[in-house]
């Protein structure tokens, strides 16, 4: 049977080998290693698969499908080895959740009329193209362009890469950013941690962080990373919520100054949140990665 354990900072390229062929945020490591403790992640390997547990007290324990080593190998037994797990452990049926186009296709093919898949919107992640978020060109971004140009036509900006000087000012601007929004709950203790771990690891995990210095004084941060060949993900970005043009801003610059070389920039899930999902439209995506919930018929 397989055997989980807690992931750990060392096994990032062990886990990069089974995941290289997927493109959802759930295939990308550093995502995986900074929410581990919230979502008690946890992954077991055999000779063909990689294997992902989870669980965050919103949903029942539950597995993402197993990354395939060849993606084009058949993920029957994969599947079942999953299913006999949940069965032995928690005495509950098979749930996948993260499940893309992709994997769906597969199960379908493979596993023909064994499983029933349901849309979960809230965790359909937006794609778009670097150029686009780094120019803003054309009517459809003529309103960022507009926040941004009155924030520099009456402030001295610059972008910086982050170095360790910063560590404390990047949670400082966090804190006050939560302050701003009601005060420290749940969600935003377990945000603030993956911050912490991010720039605290930055190197070891293979992100970049980038700031945003406006008159002197750091107003925003980004943070990211590559996953696969052509794509950039942002896990975090926050921004003085007083200082008007600071999110584009931080925005734009960083996909200028660190992604220009990815094709595509993926800023993850909206989380059913609407105002996070009219803020992710209003950047036109070029695509969302759908993903779906599948459970046993």
């Amino acid at each position: 049977m397989l055997e989980f354990r807690d992931i750990e900072i060392g096994e990032k390229a062990a886990f990069e080998q089974f995941a290289r062929g997927y493109s959802n945020v759930e295939a990308c490591f550093g995502n995986m290693y900074l929410w581990r403790k919230s979502w008690h992640i946890k992954i077991a390997f055999d000779e063909g698969a990689l294997y992902v547990l989870m669980e965050n007290g919103v949903y029942p324990s539950f597995m993402l499908p197993p990354f395939l080593k060849d993606t084009e190998a058949d993920i029957t037994a994969p599947v079942l080895r999953c299913e006999k797990y949940m069965r032995s452990v928690y005495d509950k049926p098979l749930r996948f959740k993260g499940v893309t186009v992709q994997i769906k296709q597969q199960i379908e093919l493979q596993m023909a009329d064994e499983f029933v898949f349901t849309e979960d919107r809230p965790n359909y992640e937006y794609v778009y193209k670097s150029e686009d978020l780094a120019n803003l060109v054309g009517k459809k971004y003529s309103a960022k362009r507009n926040h941004i140009n009155k924030l520099i036509m009456s402030h001295a900006f610059e972008y910086r890469a982050y170095t360790d000087e910063y560590y404390e000012r990047c949670v400082a601007l966090q804190e006050s950013w939560i302050e701003s929004k009601g005060g420290m709950n749940d969600d935003f203790s377990d945000e603030l941690f993956v911050t912490k771990e991010a720039l605290k690891n930055i190197d070891a995990l293979g992100l970049k962080c980038g700031l945003l210095i406006v008159d002197g004084k750091m107003e925003a941060f980004s943070i990211g990373e590559q996953h696969g060949d052509n794509m950039a993900v942002i896990h975090i970005e926050k921004a003085n919520p007083d200082l008007q043009g600071a999110f584009p801003l931080i925005n734009r610059e960083f996909v200028r100054n660190e992604w220009m070389d990815m094709e595509y920039v993926n800023r993850e899930e909206d989380m059913g949140i609407e105002g996070m999902r009219r803020a992710k439209m209003s950047y036109n995506p070029i695509f969302l990665v759908e993903k779906f919930d599948c459970v046993r018929k």
